[in-house]
């Protein structure tokens, strides 16, 4: 399959997560109230009642009111998340989560209603709703589509992986200039040097992992709706939809919660998903990619000369093989010649010594190749 022949299955998208609205059930006692009465609640000032104006447009689906809901989002200024120490966005105040539970309401009944939205729109709104964002913007046609895309492949909001991931995702299909170059640069490739003694045995390394997400705040509820709002998925689940098929597919969930939920454990744009989206863009297997994204190799140490002439010829190979898929990149027409000398992953070196204590010290290599780091790299000459 080419390419041009893959597509991002959003047409039917708006549809198939609309039928998420057909299952929702009125709050106990709740009679849908006029047309007027809804939009006055849409037009005040009170989070709760343009929580209710929107869902009961949706549950009402007058498209006679799709566009208050559509000024609303349109008027939408992202809220403060000044970053923590440990990287996690500041709790909001109570306030302002009340507001942003109002806008995640309006904005169910806008994606579940397939009211179109435009793009700087679309730009306010993802630091705060990166998920409804994702869904919105891969219902635009391509072309107006992209330059945002970009924006937010490059720059993504803060709390935001999963939708900088849908971005590269959909611009993998139909690659703009440069973009390929740029996905290939953003690799960080961390190898793992182990430095060992003749007949040393064997070694391996461990892998482990965590994230972190911002604590939920629970407010005391008093006659809310239920707020829809979507997650993120690699895996099909119940009652999930195609969001952008390619050689990962991600998939778009519909859920009611008392209030919004901040995306947690969503899939991101890390080192390994680059060089997957790489493979779908020249058409192969991510197997048959020359080079890992966490190699591993074992040096055997006899003489300092010997140890960086190994060391070096490491990265020469390593290097080399980055230089084959960049060139396969230009084969598919998705990269330029001139892009090959100036675009590659940058290649970390983390050294582990074996040897034992009373070992001299690692010689100090420098310079080292252009794009290769040794952060443990010793400091001595």
């Amino acid at each position: 399959m080419t390419v041009a022949a893959r597509v991002i299955v959003l047409g039917c998208l708006s549809f198939a997560l609309a039928a998420g609205a057909a299952a929702q059930v009125r709050p106990s006692g709740h009679k849908l109230p006029s047309e007027a009465t809804i939009e006055g609640w849409l037009l005040s000032d009170d989070p709760r009642l343009v929580a209710w104006g929107a869902y009961d447009v949706l549950l009402s689906r007058n498209e006679a009111l799709t566009p208050d809901l559509l000024n609303l989002a349109m008027e939408w200024q992202p809220l403060t998340q000044e970053s923590a120490a440990d990287g996690i966005p500041a709790q909001l105040s109570p306030v302002q989560l009340n507001h942003r539970d109002a806008m995640a309401a309006v904005l169910d009944a806008i994606i579940q209603m397939d009211v179109p939205v435009p793009p700087e729109t679309l730009r306010a709104l993802a630091p705060d709703f990166p998920n409804a964002v994702a869904i919105l913007l891969g219902r635009m046609d391509r072309e107006d589509a992209e330059p945002l895309a970009l924006d937010l492949y490059h720059s993504p909001p803060q709390s935001a992986l999963g939708l900088q991931y849908v971005s590269a995702a959909m611009l993998a299909q139909h690659p703009p200039s440069g973009f390929a170059a740029d996905l290939l640069a953003g690799i960080e490739v961390g190898a793992n040097i182990l430095i060992v003694l003749p007949d040393s045995p064997p070694f391996g390394f461990g892998t482990s992992g965590c994230f972190a997400c911002r604590m939920q705040t629970k407010l005391p509820r008093g006659n809310w709706p239920p707020i829809g709002q979507y997650s993120l998925s690699m895996e099909k689940g119940d009652r999930s939809r195609l969001l952008v098929s390619g050689i990962d597919p991600i998939y778009a969930k519909r859920n009611e919660s008392d209030t919004y939920r901040d995306p947690c454990g969503e899939p991101s744009l890390g080192p390994d998903q680059r060089q997957r989206l790489i493979a779908e863009m020249l058409d192969v297997s991510p197997d048959t990619i020359p080079w890992k994204t966490h190699p591993s190799t074992a040096i055997v140490f006899q003489s300092d000369a010997q140890f960086s002439l190994d060391l070096l010829r490491f990265i020469g190979e390593e290097k080399q093989k980055y230089r084959q898929t960049a060139l396969a990149l230009v084969a598919h027409g998705v990269m330029t010649n001139g892009e090959v000398e100036q675009y590659s992953p940058k290649l970390e070196l983390y050294t582990h010594d074996m040897r034992g204590s009373g070992s001299s010290p690692l010689p100090k290599i420098a310079p080292l190749p252009a794009n290769v780091e040794w952060p443990n790299q010793p400091a001595w000459n």
